[in-house]
């Protein structure tokens, strides 16, 4: 996200510097966020993750903001790694498809994660370490304020505007 005093208006689109990712402007507005036990039951919620949904409440984002557009690609996360000359970890959550459950792989990065990829695919077996280092980076080189986005504003993002229980509408059926 970027500071939100930006006088870009909502949907325009920007980019700080060549190697930085095309960020979209989200307006201020008001949206109901979680769900109600009706619509939990509905979508068949197992109950530990419905309760953690309840109340669905209002939540006001105030300013404008900017968001990545698209997930962070693999070019742009790479260009970040190059300049800061960023170890990878490895120990990548990697679906075992045999096993049929999540693995951690210790040979598995984001510059291998066990399946092809190309440079402007989504960067993945990312953490929030890595997440909070790149947008860190981003400030240091564009002297903009960048961060990862609360809950309540990549929903109001996702949302668009929406205010049926799912962004496509009522129904659990996309």
């Amino acid at each position: 996200s970027r500071a939100a005093s930006m006088a870009p208006t909502g949907g325009a689109v920007i980019r700080d510097c060549p190697q930085c990712p095309e960020m979209v402007v989200v307006p201020a507005g008001r949206f109901v966020m979680g769900s109600t036990p009706t619509e939990s039951a509905a979508a068949k919620v197992p109950a530990d993750g419905a309760a953690r949904e309840w109340p669905a409440h209002s939540v006001s984002i105030p300013k404008p903001f900017a968001i990545g557009r698209y997930e962070v690609t693999r070019a742009e996360y790479g260009a970040f790694v190059a300049a800061t000359r960023r170890a990878d970890v490895g120990d990548c959550l990697t679906w075992d498809r045999a096993g049929g459950k999540w693995q951690p792989v210790a040979t598995a990065s984001w510059r291998d994660p066990g399946f092809p990829q190309r440079e402007n695919h989504p960067a993945v077996c990312l953490d929030l370490a890595d997440s909070s280092a790149y947008v860190a980076w981003l400030s240091s080189i564009t002297g903009q304020r960048y961060r990862l986005p609360t809950e309540a504003e990549w929903e109001h993002a996702a949302r668009a505007g929406t205010t049926t229980p799912y962004y496509w509408g009522d129904s659990t059926d996309p």
